[in-house]
């Protein structure tokens, strides 16, 4: 053994010093080494196994200790000698050598063992005590942990939304005797155990709930406690009070102009005047229980609070009773799901209850709710639906009604024709007093509902219930239809109920319905900025159509149709559409197929559509627009819808649309056969109301304070919710100019005079002008020469007489709405100075794509890909009677409550785009687009008006935006469908006259006086530092050239400045550009103009 001991260390010793060691000699070491390893892991086995088993044997656990090593010692020497036996002479000699040992040298290494075992016993003692110290700390810490409600890091909140977690900590308490790392098992007390670090405990969990109800309780009963205390006080009484007010709308001076449900008022009706089964319609969809409860349901209630914690919101349903108090009582926060609104609702219930019998409450309770299509009450919505009282309501009737209050929007009865609320697939078309309206019957399913429960809870028979469940209802709806309210005021209007509605989404974090319906429901007061004298002044002068364009020398086919220059079909005659009240297909249009379907061919007189719904891929059927003649006037009919099942269409590989044979076979009133074509009846087609051309619309604000006078969007229509043409873009022509070219070149060379640097002018390369006679800035004085311009050999662009007009001032390009001086002005301002500057004035629809309106074309002669709406070239132009400073538009200035409370305000925002001395020189230029150029028709006496007239390609567009001293006014003319006009913008501009010297006030105020940087030289204006060298005006070969005829135009010359229309929009100078970027922009112009030279130039 000494021996083997020996060599074993001489090995290693040998290793230690580099020498390399036989094979035999590796494996010897490797055992070795194994087998150390392996004994350290059994010692430190067997001394986990005497902690078990000392107390079982009565030892203490160091003669436990020194009892193991004794007999490993003596097992490991035995089994090494019968290891080697094969060494010794004989078995007998190596029993007694391995006896010889035992006697002589195992008494000292015996005792030498327990020694070692029992101060390892110590030392494992010492950390036990440790480790338990420490476990002890922890669970001391975890237990207050628990009192502040934490439980080492617990938080009620987030473990709610986790149940197993919330159930494990109710139902378990901290396992002290756990062991982190000591495996599955651990012994405890003589027992095996699981090693966990927590242990189900009954009463731990007793405890824990018993705490939780009560910390709930208390905290619940404290909040609801001073929810309640801060409440309002409500007089149920005095109910009808509350839901009988509607929300007004004032004018400027406080006087009332009308009211959002446009004289639709409320009618009260007493609970003896409805029918039974119309009550018990309503009892058995919303409140089965309400003729029992006191006012709530506690099994619904308290589940929906349970859920708030795991969902942040309050869900579930309530009685009738919390939705009267919730409608009448909490209007600003009823779509809230929160704990708050659920005590209010309990608190305003629980006294309704003891205030107001069953009957009062339910007849309360449909009096105040709404049923769509501006219908407050049920007596409304019964005449409105069904043109009838309540008391005369049938059993399908009472149901259609009682399925509406969920969605009343969504689920009214009648939609207009062009409603995005009606559903194509649960719609009709019916005629109301000559117009197209849809019976919507997208609630039919709950309708069924309603149906259903009547018969369940034993309220109507089963015979009953099928009778009226299978009735569609188109059959039984007979609606009464007010015409509506003055069209003028109503666009006015609606854009600032809109305005309201918006403004509370955003400060009140509402969505739409809640907002609408605190609006319609909730007796606010809207102070509005109309004034309106001036409002009553532009819709005088819409309804005069003699001040509008005539529509005549259209181009027609030989059928009638109005056609494009291009030869395109741009209106259907009416006659060529409709026959007899059928839309009849015709050869070349549809193929009949053999298994009885039909195809629709596309590019036809029928468009279709590939539409997404919420139910998945749809296709749309529409008949495109068409037009008739009626005492002299034009009218349009936008288009209308083809309603069929998306079950009954799908489109073929070639985009056609394919009707099913299913659909036509059990639908022959709606598909019928004309001369063997397919023919649609008006059962199954919408149209949509004619609108008289050509249209127009106006906005009037007043300078510096944003604040919206009058606001016209349409003329010869009537009804609410129009399309509003005030606020919806069209290509402003060259009315774009002051903002993007002429105020931009002003600003800019104000920028550089201010840095000390002279305008960086460029050579574009594509005149003869170069960079001669501007100057040393770009100022009014600045000659700029009105010739031929050839981008890729190729003229332009052209002015609207033909011709080239040689040397004028910048004052007199824009007096005189000259193209090329504007395309030229843009070529030394670049592309993104000019974008940058239209951007400040407050024009949301510039595109500044690659393919977009970073142009000449779009920026310097008003083709904007997206156009410009009135309102906010009203909004623009504002900005140079006002010092350079932009106000954005309101249209209100408050709204108060029906309780007096302040809810929301208009401020002015005031953005700084002009420097206060070029915004002075731009209105003395705009002053002379009046005074002598191709403004002369806006003129006023006693009036300084200036202003800027927009004409776009064929006439389509015509614009005059205009300032006053008081007031900026924007004017557009045109077609809805691109029918050229048989005026220039001078028609504009007389009609903006015709309207704006009826303006109250309009001869009081005077504009700004010259600021202390503008100076006069030379009867010019210039802003100090920009009055350096001035151009001069070369001798040029002809003051007026002809252009040549042969040239190739490259672009439609849109631009048409027959109208003059110098665009004094609202020039925002873009102060950031990057100065050294200049060049780069300029030189690429050519291209940008080239790239563009097919889009519509509008001047």
């Amino acid at each position: 053994m000494e021996n083997n001991s020996t060599n074993i260390k001489e090995l290693i010793k040998r290793l230690k010093n580099g020498e390399r060691l036989s094979p035999e000699e590796m494996r010897t070491v490797a055992n070795h080494i194994a087998q150390l390893k392996f004994e350290k892991e059994q010692k430190a086995k067997r001394a986990r196994a005497v902690a078990n088993e000392g107390e079982k044997k009565g030892l203490s656990f160091h003669e436990q200790v020194a009892k193991a090593e004794a007999d490993a010692k003596k097992n490991r020497l035995r089994n090494n000698l019968e290891k080697n036996s094969s060494k010794h002479n004989s078995n007998e000699a190596a029993l007694n050598n391995k006896n010889q040992i035992i006697s002589e040298d195992g008494k000292d290494t015996f005792y030498k063992q327990v020694a070692k075992a029992e101060a390892e016993a110590a030392k494992r003692d010492k950390s036990i005590r440790k480790r338990a110290k420490e476990e002890k700390k922890l669970l001391k810490q975890e237990q207050k942990a628990k009192t502040r409600g934490e439980d080492r890091g617990f938080s009620p909140k987030r473990d709610l939304r986790h149940p197993v977690q919330f159930i494990k900590r109710v139902f378990t308490k901290p396992n002290p005797y756990y062991t982190p790392g000591a495996g599955e098992y651990i012994m405890v007390a003589g027992k095996k155990v699981k090693n966990k670090a927590r242990t189900f405990s009954i009463k731990y969990a007793i405890r824990n709930f018993i705490v939780m109800g009560v910390v709930m309780t208390l905290m619940f009963s404290i909040y609801a406690s001073t929810v309640i205390a801060f409440a309002p006080k409500i007089d149920p009484h005095k109910i009808y009070d509350q839901i009988s007010t509607d929300t007004i709308i004032y004018d400027d001076t406080g006087k009332r102009v009308g009211s959002v449900n446009s004289g639709e008022s409320r009618t009260i009706i007493k609970y003896k005047d409805i029918p039974k089964h119309t009550v018990d319609a309503f009892v058995a969809l919303e409140d089965k229980t309400f003729w029992k409860h006191h006012g709530f349901n506690w099994t619904r209630m308290v589940g929906a609070i349970v859920s708030s914690f795991g969902r942040g919101n309050i869900r579930g349903t309530s009685t009738l009773t919390q939705q009267l108090a919730r409608n009448v009582y909490l209007p600003n926060i009823k779509s809230q799901r929160s704990v708050r609104r659920k005590i209010l609702e309990m608190y305003y219930a629980a006294k309704i209850e003891r205030t107001l019998s069953k009957k009062e409450i339910f007849a309360a309770y449909v009096n105040s709710i709404y049923f769509g299509y501006g219908n407050y009450g049920i007596e409304n919505a019964s005449k409105t639906y069904f043109s009838k009282s309540v008391n005369e309501l049938s059993v399908k009737e009472s149901a259609a009604l009682a399925a509406m209050p969920q969605s009343p929007d969504t689920y009214s009865l009648i939609q207009n024709a062009d409603s995005p609320l009606a559903s194509r697939e649960t719609s009709t078309p019916i005629k109301v007093n000559g117009k197209t309206y849809i019976a919507n019957d997208i609630a039919k399913s709950r309708r069924q509902i309603a149906l259903k429960l009547m018969y369940e809870q034993g309220y109507i028979t089963k015979s009953q219930y099928k009778d009226n469940a299978s009735v569609d209802l188109v059959d039984f709806i007979n609606p009464t239809l007010n015409s509506g309210s003055d069209a003028g005021t109503s666009y006015f209007k609606d854009y600032t109920v809109n305005q309201v509605i918006r403004a509370l989404m955003k400060k009140y974090k509402l969505n739409y319905k809640s907002a609408h319906d605190m609006v319609y429901n909730g007796g606010l007061k809207i102070y509005s900025t109309m004034d309106s004298k001036a409002q009553k002044a532009v819709e005088d002068g819409f309804k005069e159509g003699s001040y509008f364009p005539s529509l005549t020398g259209l181009k027609k086919d030989s059928s009638g149709n109005i056609v494009s220059d291009k030869g395109s079909i741009t209106l259907y005659a009416y006659d060529n559409m409709i026959q007899n009240d059928r839309f009849i297909l015709q050869d070349g249009e549809c193929k009949k197929n053999s298994d009885g379907s039909i195809t629709i061919y596309k590019n036809k007189r029928l468009n279709i559509y590939k539409t997404s719904t919420a139910n998945g891929t749809d296709y749309s059927l529409e008949l495109k627009p068409s037009y008739v003649i009626e005492n002299g006037n034009l009218y349009i009919i936008p288009g209308g819808y083809i309603n069929i099942p998306s079950d009954s269409k799908s489109m073929d590989k070639s985009g056609n649309l394919v009707i099913s044979a299913k659909f036509i076979k059990n639908n022959s009133k709606l598909v019928t056969n004309v001369d063997g074509n397919p023919a649609f009846t008006d059962k199954l087609y919408i149209l949509q109301d004619k609108v008289i051309q050509p249209q127009g619309a106006m906005v009037i604000t007043e300078v510096g304070t944003g604040k919206v006078k009058a606001m016209v969007g349409g003329r010869g229509v009537t009804g609410k919710q129009l399309y509003n043409r005030a606020i919806n873009p069209r290509q402003p022509g060259s009315s774009i100019k002051p903002l993007a070219v002429y105020s931009a070149a002003l600003q800019r060379s104000y920028e550089y005079a201010e840095q000390g640097q002279k305008y960086p002018l460029i050579d574009p390369g594509n005149d003869k002008q170069g960079t001669d006679n501007y100057g040393d800035y770009l100022t009014a004085a600045s000659i700029i020469i009105d010739e031929p311009i050839k981008i890729n050999g190729r003229v332009w662009p052209k002015n609207s007489n033909n011709r080239y007009s040689g040397p004028m001032t910048m004052r007199k390009g824009m007096q005189s709405s000259t193209n090329v001086v504007a395309v030229k002005l843009y070529e030394q301002l670049g592309a993104d100075y000019s974008a940058s500057m239209v951007e400040k004035y407050g024009i949301s629809t510039l595109n500044k794509s690659a393919n977009g309106d970073m142009n000449p074309a779009a920026l310097a002669l008003g083709g904007l890909s997206k156009g410009v709406s009135p309102y906010e070239m009203a909004e623009a132009y504002a900005t140079f009677p006002n010092g350079g400073v932009r106000v954005e538009n309101r249209v209100f200035t408050k709204v108060v409550d029906r309780d007096g409370r302040t809810i929301l305000t208009t401020e002015k925002k005031k953005h700084k785009v002009l420097d206060e001395g070029v915004a002075y020189i731009m209105v003395t230029m705009l002053k002379s687009v009046v005074n002598g150029g191709t403004g002369s028709n806006a003129a006023i006496s006693g009036v300084e008006v200036g202003g800027k007239t927009g004409t776009t390609d064929s006439k389509y567009d015509i614009w005059f935006d205009g300032i006053t001293p008081k007031y900026a006014a924007s004017l557009w003319i045109g077609t809805d469908v691109n029918i050229p006009l048989t005026s220039s913008s001078s028609s504009a501009a007389a009609l903006w006259s015709r309207i704006m010297r009826n303006m109250p006030n309009i001869r009081k105020g005077s504009y700004k006086p010259a600021p202390s940087n503008v100076i006069r030289k030379n009867g010019e204006y210039f802003t100090k530092g920009t009055e350096g060298r001035l151009g001069s005006n070369p001798d040029y070969e002809s003051k007026e050239t002809e252009v040549i005829e042969d040239e190739q135009e490259t672009t439609d010359q849109t631009h048409n400045n027959s109208s003059n229309s110098s665009n004094q929009g609202n020039q925002g100078n873009n102060q950031g550009s990057n100065q050294g970027n200049q060049g780069n922009n300029q030189g690429n112009q050519g291209n940008n103009q080239g790239n563009n030279q097919g889009q519509p130039n509008n001047p």
